[in-house]
């Protein structure tokens, strides 16, 4: 069986997508990957995947498609672009449900059910109509040699024990959890005998140190280092949830309802149960109040109790 599988962004999107890759490399699939040319870097040494395909103009991927010869077109986007591609392409189209009405209801009015959920629930219902189980399937991400490369060298002059990998941003900064909150949440993975590195500018102050400026293979090799990894509703938490860090992804104007819980054997969130959350689907919204009353709720004692957990388990289940 061939099969191309259709999901142009964004970078924790196209991550997710990777649980797909998984269930139909079990099952003994050649496999095709439709994405923007800025996510390809994700899988440029997978072995699961025989050829990837750069989004660029529709005649060009089309061209793509049909010389792969595909028996399925599994589209896990939905936009026009994509329902074009696929309504042109030989082979049979499956395609994703996206929730769209239901999550803008839930961000505008607060009507709907606040049950965390990951899109990879909708994937893995579009693959069985292949008749193909995700069943205990995670997104799974195989670092490059070249990303390894930059992330060894970029950690040259960093010890080799216990390591934390902060990264403190999000696409919008209203998902960004405050700056001051990670470094108190930093200092407390230090006192036990960890060492931080925040994905950020600033300046090394061992145990504490700063790494920027980096590759999207760079930025998954140094992530892949890691033992446990905190982060925003973003896509690095998705990276290293894939990558099966002890992960925990924190949730404030966001909600893990709208379908971002991070998926991965080791991954969990921390989200605040005010009435005003979610009031935003990505980020673009403003605050309505002085401070963001979801992210006030959230201290680093529950963040680090929650990453220590979650780190315990993953050392006994080895």
């Amino acid at each position: 069986m061939k099969a191309v599988i259709i999901r142009f962004s964004s970078l924790g999107d196209v991550v997710l997508t990777s649980a797909t890759v998984e269930a139909l490399n079990h099952a003994g699939a050649e496999i095709a990957f439709v994405t923007k040319p800025q996510y390809t870097p994700l899988f440029t040494e997978d072995p699961r995947i025989k050829r990837i395909i750069p989004l660029s103009t529709i005649g060009r991927v089309l061209n793509e498609i049909k010389d792969f010869k595909p028996d399925f077109i599994i589209d896990l986007h939905g936009t026009m672009r994509s329902l074009l591609i696929s309504f042109l392409s030989s082979g049979k189209t499956i395609r994703t449900k996206k929730h769209s009405l239901s999550r803008r209801i839930l961000v505008k009015y607060g009507i709907g059910k606040k049950q965390p959920r990951s899109v990879v629930e909708d994937h893995r219902k579009v693959i069985s109509k292949l008749g193909i189980s995700m069943e205990n399937i995670y997104p799974k991400l195989y670092p490059s040699q070249k990303g390894l490369s930059e992330a060894k060298k970029r950690l040259a002059n960093i010890p080799k024990n216990e390591l934390v990998i902060i990264h403190p941003y999000a696409r919008y900064p209203l998902k960004a959890w405050n700056r001051e909150k990670f470094q108190i949440l930093a200092e407390n993975f230090t006192e036990v005998g960890f060492n931080v590195i925040f994905i950020s500018e600033g300046i090394n102050k061992p145990p504490l140190y700063y790494v920027n400026d980096l590759t999207l293979e760079g930025l998954v090799g140094i992530i892949s280092m890691g033992d446990i990894f905190i982060g925003n509703d973003s896509g690095p938490s998705h990276i290293a949830a894939a990558l099966e860090l002890a992960a925990v992804t924190i949730f404030g104007p966001s909600h893990p309802a709208l379908g971002f819980k991070p998926n991965g054997k080791h991954a969990t969130f921390v989200a605040s149960q005010v009435g005003c959350s979610p009031c935003t689907l990505h980020g673009k919204n403003k605050c309505k109040y002085k401070t963001r009353l979801c992210f006030d709720s959230i201290t680093p004692d529950i963040v680090f109790e929650k990453a220590m957990s979650m780190y315990k388990q993953k050392k006994n289940a080895r």
